[in-house]
């Protein structure tokens, strides 16, 4: 930010009253604690064998919150996509070179590094990121469907949340191998599955839905790559609920 600040003072084409409105604008978000003159670097946040919690419900009760969420979520996820993309063609090089020196031991060990593991990207409540109306895109809203639409490549898998599937992108619902889907009876969220609608589902979403027995944990599963609708029961949470509803009653 401080590089930022004295680019702007030293700036003579433009007035001071503008440049004090730029400046107050930065020192807001230098308060966001996103930007830092040492920086997480990517690495850090995509090794092997970690899972990271990217946890944004800080920003909830500040003022454009989301806006600050989505951006944080954006930028992360560019950054994984891109830095995968860089780390794929070192791969595939590195492959290329282990098949034209297969009998080569040193060959052969460099072939099993990789600087960067296959990336699973879970997002959260991804309606708020992939909202289904245009004008309600975010920062975070491109990043996230090129990682959707291309992110096969390179290795990285997207995996989205909602409570709300018929306010999310409709990208989401026909680009996904595989839906699993509590029950649900709004109207809009049952249209919204019906975009999953394929030549091996005979009865339809609907059928699928009401078919579901009564139980707490019960859903039904779409598997587009095998072509089966499966029914499961999700087993009840172990551990603790940081998204539970809060009660009144003890015990």
């Amino acid at each position: 930010m401080k590089d930022i600040f004295d680019y702007i003072y030293k700036d003579k084409e433009v007035d001071q009253l503008t440049k004090d409105a730029v400046i107050s604008m930065f020192k807001t978000a230098e308060g966001w604690g996103i930007f830092s003159d040492n920086g997480t670097p990517i690495e850090e946040l995509a090794k092997g064998g970690q899972i990271t919690v990217l946890d944004v419900s800080c920003y909830a009760t500040m003022p454009g919150g989301w806006d600050v969420k989505a951006l944080a979520v954006g930028l992360v996820s560019r950054h994984l996509f891109v830095t995968r993309m860089q780390f794929r063609k070192e791969e595939e090089l590195s492959d290329i070179k282990y098949l034209e020196t297969y009998f080569t031991e040193q060959s052969a060990e460099e072939a099993q590094k990789q600087q960067m593991p296959l990336v699973w990207l879970v997002i959260d409540e991804a309606h708020e990121f992939l909202p289904k109306d245009e004008k309600d895109k975010t920062a975070a809203t491109e990043p996230l469907r090129i990682v959707m639409r291309e992110g096969r490549q390179p290795g990285i898998c997207l995996v989205v949340a909602t409570q709300q599937p018929g306010k999310i992108d409709s990208d989401v619902m026909t680009q996904s191998d595989i839906v699993l889907s509590h029950r649900i009876t709004a109207r809009m969220d049952v249209q919204a599955l019906g975009l999953l609608a394929q030549s091996y589902m005979e009865h339809g979403i609907e059928r699928a839905m009401n078919d579901l027995p009564p139980v707490k944990g019960t859903a039904v599963v779409f598997d587009d790559l095998n072509e089966k609708i499966l029914m499961i029961r999700v087993r009840p949470r172990l551990t603790w609920h940081g998204g539970a509803s809060p009660t009144a009653l003890k015990g």
